[in-house]
């Protein structure tokens, strides 16, 4: 790498980590830089649209257009082929089906699944579609902008079983107590007898791109063996965020 790109994408990342507008001075300081080096390198990434400066001060602060670029990068990715390594661990650790989802509307879509060994298993069908009020899968999403989505939701929430969730106090607090145990289950709620556990996959902006978790026979969802499941969707979960750059605050 060229020293002066190198200069550049390491203000550009000093930058970042700014909770607001810096000086020259304390910019070039912290990068290790003499202040003329680091004007003209400033000067360029301005000029390109990378930083803007305050009008009333000067202060430099870095502009939306990396996250735009990293957006767009995002988009290319398939995140089927990135999530295929976390669900065959899961599924062969857990020894259940592991399932990857995205949320449309109201609705979360399976879009890849790894099987089990399991004589008896469920069965998730990709491209199958569950209303994300009663399933671990939709609920892992309402675990981020819990209050956001929740509006979102067509009232009265349908009722698929006696165990469905149907008033909105009971799902938010059903989620808070998810977001506080880092994992989502659904137990019964959308067919009798099918059980599951998921958690969210967020990205670098904080936001749930899609959910991974297993999901099993009601019969299995009880005892060490499931809480041992829980505490391996959520592993799964986190080294997936971390790929897609999340950082727990």
């Amino acid at each position: 790498m060229s020293g002066t790109v190198g200069k550049a994408l390491r203000l550009l990342e000093l930058l970042s980590t700014y909770d607001a507008p810096v000086r020259l001075s304390e910019l070039s300081r912290d990068a290790q830089m003499n202040k003329s080096t680091a004007y003209r390198m400033l000067e360029s990434l301005r000029n390109l649209g990378y930083v803007q400066q305050d009008e009333p001060n000067g202060r430099y602060m870095i502009t939306t257009k990396m996250w735009q670029i990293g957006v767009r990068a995002f988009q290319r990715l398939d995140i089927r082929n990135m999530a295929r390594p976390y669900l065959d661990t899961l599924a062969r650790e857990t020894d259940e089906p592991a399932v990857l989802a995205i949320i449309e509307g109201n609705d979360v879509v399976i879009v890849d699944r790894a099987a089990s060994s399991q004589a008896i298993q469920t069965v998730s069908q990709i491209g199958s579609r569950t209303p994300i009020h009663c399933s671990s899968l939709g609920k892992a999403f309402l675990m981020v902008e819990t209050e956001e989505r929740l509006q979102m939701l067509k009232r009265p929430l349908q009722q698929f079983t006696p165990k469905t969730l149907t008033r909105l106090a009971d799902l938010r607090a059903n989620v808070e107590a998810a977001r506080e145990a880092g994992i989502a289950t659904a137990f019964d709620e959308f067919d009798e007898g099918v059980s599951g556990v998921s958690a969210p996959i967020l990205g670098s902006d904080g936001k749930v791109h899609c959910t991974i978790g297993i999901t099993l026979p009601t019969a299995r969802a009880d005892g060490e063996t499931f809480e041992a499941c829980k505490a391996i969707v959520r592993q799964q979960a986190d080294l997936f965020s971390a790929q897609l750059g999340y950082e727990p605050r």
